[in-house]
């Protein structure tokens, strides 16, 4: 009776030439591993050379020690708008942006703060960068280590220090806003959105502010010129029109009633002095409303 070598040789002829390989295969893949565990021994040990002989690296952890607590990390500033509209043509001109940062401006003091808690870090980044550029300028390549060349030492001396140089925290944010709009009987609804990220709502709520100080300074502007507007301005102003409508001649003798009118506009950035007043009549002064008519 064949034995079972016999039995697979008779049953398989290419047996007899692929069975060697097998375990050649076998002795190639554990050269290999062998060979890397061997590098990674040795790299591991350079670096430990490298570490403890590297003043770059020991300022460096210094360095770390001092930033790494003001770097703490914050969950992402979350928000959500919803407007609802009751027809779809208000839908359809419904601006989400402005809406959107008059939102962020009604909760201004909650987003300061937010924002605030987590730029900090940023700015604080700024100083721990340069401080990190000034060890790489002053300290990198100063030091060495018989067992290594001075080639080695610098390159591993180089890795390692930016291996070890803390990463600039990234706040995050989720801002949404949202329009949405159901028909009466619920046939059809619709909705959009869109959404900022953290330095959009920097840059959001910081347009919002110079905008709400924008308005609020042209207003105290043109109160404080419609103030200038005295009786006695508005006199000198008749005299010297003879009391004459200085767009169509009318004068008060014939019924019509005179008024003291800015050429351009106070809206517009006009002065309340007498270059820029002028006498029209009612009908005048009311069709010419804001505009300014050379």
């Amino acid at each position: 009776m064949p034995d079972a070598l016999s039995e697979a040789i008779t049953a398989d002829p290419s047996f007899i030439g692929s069975a060697p390989f097998i375990p050649v295969a076998l002795l190639v893949v554990g050269l290999v591993l062998v060979g890397a565990i061997v590098w990674a021994v040795i790299a591991i040990r350079r670096g430990r050379i490298v570490r403890a002989a590297s003043s770059a690296i020991k300022a460096l952890e210094g360095l770390n020690n001092a930033y790494r607590p003001h770097f703490q990390k914050h969950p992402a500033v979350r928000k959500d708008f919803s407007a609802r509209v009751d027809s779809k043509a208000k839908y359809d001109r419904f601006d989400l942006s402005s809406y959107l940062s008059r939102t962020v401006l009604d909760n201004e003091q909650w987003f300061e703060q937010a924002i605030g808690l987590r730029a900090s870090p940023i700015q604080n980044y700024k100083s721990y960068q340069h401080d990190f550029e000034l060890i790489e300028h002053l300290e990198l390549g100063k030091s060495s280590d018989p067992r290594l060349s001075p080639e080695q030492f610098a390159a591993i001396e180089r890795r390692l220090l930016h291996r070890r140089k803390l990463a600039c925290p990234t706040p995050k944010a989720r801002i949404t806003s949202t329009v949405r709009y159901t028909s009466p009987k619920g046939k059809n609804s619709y909705a959009r959105t869109i959404t900022w990220d953290f330095g959009q709502l920097q840059q959001g709520l910081s347009a919002a502010q110079a905008e709400r100080a924008r308005q609020s300074t042209a207003q105290f502007l043109r109160d404080r010129e419609r103030k200038l507007m005295t009786v006695g301005v508005r006199t000198k102003v008749m005299r010297r029109d003879n009391f004459r409508c200085q767009m169509c001649g009318a004068s008060q003798s014939e019924g019509v009633t005179l008024h003291v009118d800015h050429i351009l506009p106070v809206s517009h950035g006009g002065l309340t002095v007498l270059e820029n007043l002028q006498t029209l009549c009612a009908d005048c002064n009311l069709g010419k409303g804001n505009s300014f008519v050379g």
